[in-house]
């Protein structure tokens, strides 16, 4: 052995290699580029804190101004006459101005400008009851497929709680317009998100309803009133589709509403200015590196070779060479390693061979309990399969050939069959393979030796009998649960199926009590036309030639001229002729100028041309269509009548998501007559009732939004399928 330590040599090269490093470090600067950096973080801190600041001051100034509208609205029993002008003067002054409600404790609106409009839908925070005595401003909320903001003002009046609700949209809002003022350049992204990481406001619209990255960090932080600077590797508000990368991210939040302001930049245009330090370090690294090749080259001499000979032992050891002895040749520490891991080898050969033994034994349990595991595994597997299939096809003749394959497969079965018994109808046999001839094959059958019967058994009634035929027995319990699953979804298929025919056919009959009313309608009037209508028209002939005539004779003519316009009425009633010879649009527009126009109604129509509609979907609108003209004439005492139909395409925007819908006919009515609670109505109004029950036939619905006062929106629309 050698008098010579490592201890000694390392140590008087690595004092070398400090001294070195110590020099060079103290030539570049440790903290350099970190400052660097740090100082154009809080650059772009402070352009997101400036614009945080003015857009806290503007809502601040809403909330002011929301206040001051509440202390000077009129006593609450007067706000349907007299608080419509402040609240129009006060949206269009606000900074949410789409629309203006006033709720009441319970949520009901009391006043709105525009007056159709609907207030958003606002979720009440977790504390309710801070809610409600405190004003704030919401994220993004969907109110009839379309995002809003809205800023909600709880005040109380006479001993009672109300709420001022006022909407914004973000497209065209005033924040996006502030941004496009404020925005520095295309390259940094300035954009306004709320606590969900959606963007509402940009000085591009593209960029609008943009979950930003990482959305989760920047929600926490806008709830928790803290700024954020991150690093993220991608931008999703950078254009379509989202660029991959390294970008800085800083987030301010606002104090007055749960918003943030974000700016989202590309790292290499943040931090450009870096480029000639990063070269400088760059130098000196190639530097540190020429000197620790030097190092490196001591250090082999003396130190690595004899270390890769004992890590060359070392590594053969652990692959297993537990024969080969440990030696190696240098100084006296690296001997003494040697020597140990010598004596370690030969104890390690011992407990090995112990292990194996050992290990030996523990495969055979594993391999044991493997098995039962993946036998109730594809047990379960199974079971859900069968109950996939019956799910996905409801008829019986479709899900049972695919269910005996299955079963098939699972227990590697020769043969499977199944005989069903539906009640009420006739017994049907399944077989697998599906060409195999089964004489004996009967719900009550004996099946022969090597062939085992199960009973198919729901709540007591036999849904049908399985049959099969396995190489060897299955586990009792494995074949009971099959057994109940097959009974359950023979017994709800053979439901579904009677329930679906009933159905069609209620559906069927009332469709033809429709068109046998109609068809008797066009007959009716015929015989008017025909008949009626032509002998008053020869009578009146008959009278106008009457030389010298009598009051009486005068008298008589008036009559039969009013009679003979009574039954022109009538017959245009039961069928207008306009609906079977020009169509819906003609019959709408000729249907409004008759009856709404003489009573002095001015009447907005927006209709569209050239409508190509099914005979049914025609009929029903139409009668649904007078309904509404009739309710009007008698109970709205309204001056003006807004009316519009068209088709619409089925791609609406929530629509877009959950895929594609059919082509629909939209008829809409308003007035602004005297308005009704629809709650009050007895029965819910027998005339409501009728015009939904006709458009549920054609599988149409009806909205109608009415309040005391406020006029009557009907909205009917049917799909054209």
């Amino acid at each position: 052995m050698t008098d010579r330590t490592l201890r000694s040599r390392l140590t008087w090269l690595l004092f070398q290699w400090l001294v070195v490093f110590l020099v060079v470090s103290g030539l570049i600067g440790i903290f350099a580029l970190r400052r660097m950096r740090e100082h154009v973080e809080q650059d772009r801190l402070l352009l997101a804190r400036t614009v945080a600041h003015y857009l806290d001051s503007t809502l601040l100034n809403s909330l002011q101004a929301s206040g001051r509208l509440t202390s000077e609205l009129p006593a609450p029993a007067d706000w349907s006459t007299k608080a419509a002008p402040e609240i129009r003067s006060f949206r269009f002054q606000c900074l949410f101005r789409s629309s203006i409600h006033l709720l009441d404790e319970d949520g009901q609106v009391l006043v709105s400008d525009p007056p159709f409009a609907k207030p958003p839908p606002i979720e009440p925070p977790a504390d309710l009851e801070l809610m409600d005595r405190r004003p704030r401003v919401t994220p993004l909320v969907l109110k009839d497929d379309r995002w809003v903001l809205a800023l909600s003002y709880p005040f109380e009046r006479d001993g009672r709680r109300y709420r001022l609700v006022a909407e914004m949209s973000p497209r065209g809002s005033m924040l996006s317009v502030v941004l496009q003022n404020l925005a520095p350049g295309p390259a940094l992204h300035l954009v306004v998100i709320d606590s969900s990481g959606m963007v509402i406001a940009a000085p591009d619209h593209e960029q609008l309803f943009k979950v930003m990255e990482p959305a989760g960090q920047l929600g926490a932080r806008i709830r928790s009133r803290r700024p954020l600077v991150a690093q993220t590797s991608s931008c999703t508000i950078c254009g379509e589709p989202a660029r991959e990368g390294d970008f800085l991210t800083v987030m301010v939040p606002l104090n007055n509403a749960p918003w943030g302001v974000a700016i989202q930049q590309e790292e290499s245009e943040a931090f450009a200015v870096l480029g000639p330090s990063q070269f400088g370090f760059f130098t000196t690294a190639v530097l540190l590196l020429f000197m620790a090749l030097l190092l490196s080259r001591g250090l082999g001499r003396s130190v690595i070779e004899p270390v890769a000979q004992l890590s060359e032992r070392a590594e053969r050891l652990r692959q297993g060479d537990l024969d080969t002895p440990v030696t190696v040749e240098g100084d006296r520490e690296l001997q003494i390693l040697a020597r140990s891991l010598d004596e370690a080898r030969e104890q390690l050969g011992s407990s090995l061979r112990e292990l194996t033994a050992l290990n030996e034994h523990l495969e055979e349990l594993v391999a044991d309990r493997t098995r039962e595991l993946r036998a109730s595994y594809e047990d379960l597997k199974l079971l859900y399969d069968v109950a996939a299939l019956c799910a996905e096809e409801r008829r019986v003749s479709r899900f049972i050939p695919p269910v005996l394959r299955r079963i098939s497969q699972r227990f590697s079965a020769h043969a499977v069959a199944l005989v069903t018994t539906p009640p009420g109808g006739p017994t049907k046999r399944y077989t697998h393979p599906e060409r195999m001839s089964l004489p004996w094959l009967a719900p009550d059958a004996t099946p022969p030796e090597g062939w085992q019967r199960v009973e198919l058994v729901h709540h007591g009634e036999r849904e049908g009998v399985l049959f099969f035929r396995w190489p060897e027995a299955a586990e009792q319990s494995a074949v009971e649960a099959l057994s109940h699953e097959l009974a359950l979804s023979l017994d709800s298929a053979y439901q579904l199926r009677r329930t679906m025919i009933q159905d069609a056919q209620r559906k069927i009959l009332v469709r033809r009590l429709l068109a046998a009313a109609e068809e008797e309608r066009r007959r009716i009037a015929r015989e008017l036309h025909d008949e009626i209508s032509q002998l008053l028209t020869a009578i009146q002939l008959s009278l106008e030639h009457v030389g010298e005539r009598p009051e009486e004779l005068v008298r008589a003519e008036e009559l039969l001229t009013r009679t003979q316009k009574e039954v022109h009425r009538v017959i245009h009633d039961l069928r207008p002729s306009l609906l079977d010879d020009l169509g819906l649009t003609a019959a709408v527009r000729w249907y409004a100028e008759r009856y709404l126009e003489p009573e002095g109604i001015d009447v907005s129509l927006e209709v569209e041309e050239d409508l190509d509609l099914p005979d049914e979907v025609e009929i029903t609108a139409f009668r649904i269509y007078q309904e509404i003209i009739t309710n009007i004439l008698r109970h709205a005492k309204a001056d003006h009548v807004s009316i519009e139909l068209e088709k619409r395409s089925g791609q609406a925007p929530l629509e877009r998501r959950r895929g594609s819908a059919p082509d629909r006919l939209m008829l809409a009515v308003e007035d602004d007559g005297v308005g009704f609670d629809p709650a009050d109505l007895p029965g819910g109004g027998a005339g409501l009732v009728g015009m939904r029950e006709r458009a549920d036939l054609v599988g149409g619905t009806i909205e109608i939004d009415s309040e005391p006062g406020l006029g009557t929106h009907v909205r009917l629309e049917i799909p054209l399928e």
